[in-house]
């Protein structure tokens, strides 16, 4: 029953933060070339970068860093504050639990001692990607883009 709701309370995250990464991939500007309200274009306007291009990076990788967030939670609600979160096996745990088989990857323990030997883990929705990292001291953050 602990599990089925578990489950349960990951599913409903998911699909809360894939609503607001959808929501907000809709709003990006994918037109590099759209005309500004003085009349320049973005490429010609002599403002440098475009203030926007942070905003719509983030949103193009949200669906994926929603996932990683999903990560993140089940990490730190099914394992106390003692848990390594390094360890494969938590890792894996955590991974398996997502809905939708996301693709990931990264979680490697090449030299057999239990732990993910660079505790960075990606995420790939589509064509969008994030990555979880997992300090040694147990802090987890998640970052649009590949490890």
């Amino acid at each position: 029953m602990q599990t089925q709701n578990r489950r349960l309370r990951i599913l409903a995250a998911l699909v809360a933060l894939l609503v607001v990464a959808g929501s907000a991939a809709a709003c990006s500007d994918d037109d590099d070339d759209a005309t500004t309200q003085t009349g320049a274009t973005s490429q010609d306007d002599g403002q440098g970068d475009d203030p926007d291009e942070g905003a719509g990076e983030i949103a193009e990788s949200a669906a994926a860093r929603a996932v990683a967030e999903i990560i993140r939670l089940a990490l730190f609600e099914d394992d106390g504050p003692d848990t390594d979160r390094r360890k494969v096996a938590v890792l894996q745990e955590s991974v398996d639990d997502l809905p939708g088989s996301p693709d990931v990857s990264g979680i490697t323990d090449d030299d057999g001692d239990g732990l993910d030997d660079d505790g960075a883990v990606e995420v790939r929705v589509n064509d969008e990607v994030a990555c979880l990292t997992v300090a040694e001291d147990g802090e987890v953050d998640v970052t649009g883009g590949a490890c």
